[in-house]
């Protein structure tokens, strides 16, 4: 039976399609299978995924609005006999999938302008990422569109993640260690930029 859950703990690998021909268990990035799955999702119910992106981050709306979009749609898990993620990441992978499917919200996001960021104060899990990565983008929206357009997994998202030089230490609370999880700040750096091309298109920022 098929199984797409949102759960608090990630998984590292993901099974490949059921109908490869050579290897049906061959191992992938998991966000490579996130951004397919979100890809998926957001052109089979264009409406509810904008309606997940415009929810609070780290509430119970977004949650709800998450799991019943993640679990409601089993045909964009193309086969894979399990398919797990965060709430984070399902929302980062859909935000990515937005813009880069969306010319004239791209075409905001292009025009973004780097703006001093707030040194984040938050250091509680997933808090504290979503406090970094938008002071990530803020800093410099160039290479966090750079970022999100890399394959993930390759030497070329590792590069652009240490592109932002400074401000990976700048964007860090005083006295903070951070065991840097590029995936986890690629998935909320994407719902950052998400809400600042929205916020310049006139469509608001509902997170703010």
């Amino acid at each position: 039976m098929v199984r797409s859950a949102l759960l608090l703990g990630p998984i590292m690998l993901a099974a490949a399609p059921a109908t490869a021909a050579d290897n049906p268990y061959e191992l992938v990035d998991k966000q490579v299978v996130l951004d397919d799955f979100a890809r998926c999702v957001l052109e089979q119910a264009p409406k509810r995924s904008r309606e997940l992106l415009a929810t609070a981050v780290d509430s119970a709306e977004e949650k709800k609005l998450a799991i019943a979009l993640m679990t409601g749609l089993p045909a964009c898990t193309k086969g894979r006999p399990v398919l797990t993620m965060k709430t984070g990441e399902a929302r980062g992978a859909l935000a990515e999938a937005v813009l880069k499917s969306d010319g004239d919200l791209a075409a905001h996001l292009a025009s973004l302008e780097p703006e001093k960021a707030e040194r984040p104060t938050e250091t509680d899990g997933r808090k504290f990422v979503y406090a970094y990565a938008p002071c990530l983008a803020l800093a410099s929206p160039a290479n966090a569109r750079g970022l999100i357009v890399t394959v993930p997994g390759s030497e070329d998202e590792k590069s652009a993640m240490l592109g932002f030089d400074a401000s990976l230490k700048d964007c860090m609370p005083s006295g903070f260690s951070y065991q840097l999880n590029i995936r986890d700040v690629r998935n909320h750096v994407a719902t950052a930029l998400y809400d600042r091309a929205m916020a310049s298109s006139g469509g608001g920022d509902t997170n703010a």
